[in-house]
């Protein structure tokens, strides 16, 4: 089970990296818990209390990935999983990762606004801010600007469009938290309105998202990535034998086998983390001709 682990965080998109991480941070946070207490969730979690903000400013990003109880866990990576499928196989992993982050920061900072500014949200100064959730709903509705007619099949409902599931998500948690959890509330739907920014923002050509887009492709840059350069290696290689004529030893044979393998491998990666759309020419021709062998 651990070696299957360990080859789908290799292998896996982000999405399965980004429910991996969660899970993760959760189970250190309840080991490390049981012995430090009182600790505000090991500095990990956000407030909407500015001096807090001001000790701990990284907690805007790591309160996204903390979970208080193990059900707080699983009803946020259930629909991230479920609604980050449909949204990878659209935009890529890189947009997902974007939408991810970019809800995340949404959430918190209409709580935070929300807290300090409005008389009704006083009551909740003094909690604190953890959870996937802002990050979920953005994706969710990210997932429903993009295809609102999609239909999908449920057991109990029959078929339902994609943006009526939403639209009903979001109007249960309206309910479910009015009464004694506005803060938690205000959150999601600030995730919601970003996810729905960023497609229809996209769509008129302006990429809300493209700082951190940038900033994430800066630092995959920095990483070194064994595949291209053993593509580039042997790339080289061939290159310097399509001149001659004989027939291919094994040795040639498996290495231009290999060389092949490690191209659709990069080719793949590029596909989950961009897109389809971002390939050239001359990389969707040389995948179609790998697909028909």
């Amino acid at each position: 089970m651990w070696e299957d682990l360990k080859r789908s965080w290799a292998s896996g998109s982000i999405l399965y990296r980004l429910i991996y991480l969660n899970i993760a941070v959760f189970l250190t946070v309840s080991v490390v818990t049981i012995f430090i207490k009182d600790e505000g969730l090991l500095w990990l979690e956000s407030s909407p209390k500015l001096k807090v903000l001001a000790e701990r400013p990284w907690s805007v990003a790591t309160y996204m990935f903390v979970h208080e109880t193990l059900w707080h866990l699983i009803v946020n990576m259930l629909p991230l999983w479920w609604f980050g499928r449909m949204y990878q196989a659209e935009v890529g992993s890189r947009k997902l990762l974007s939408t991810y982050v970019m809800g995340g920061l949404a959430g918190v900072a209409t709580v935070i606004l929300a807290v300090n500014y409005l008389s009704s949200f006083e009551d909740y100064t003094n909690n604190g801010i953890v959870g996937a959730s802002a990050a979920v709903f953005s994706i969710m509705t990210a997932m429903a600007s993009l295809h609102p007619n999609r239909k999908v099949n449920f057991v109990l409902f029959g078929t339902v469009q994609l943006q009526h599931i939403v639209i009903g998500i979001i109007i249960m948690d309206y309910f479910a938290r009015r009464n004694h959890a506005l803060d938690v509330m205000i959150g999601h739907l600030g995730g919601a309105f970003m996810g729905f920014s960023l497609v229809h923002l996209n769509m008129r050509g302006v990429n809300l998202s493209a700082p951190l887009e940038w900033l994430f492709d800066t630092f995959m840059r920095l990483i070194p990535t064994g595949g291209s350069k053993r593509f580039k290696v042997t790339r080289g290689k061939k290159s310097s034998r399509s001149h001659h004529v004989r027939p291919k030893s094994d040795d040639q044979f498996n290495s231009e086998r290999k060389e092949n393998s490690n191209r659709v491998d990069d080719i793949l990666d590029k596909i989950s983390r961009h897109g389809y759309d971002h390939l050239s020419k001359e990389e969707k021709e040389f995948l179609f001709k790998q697909s028909k062998k």
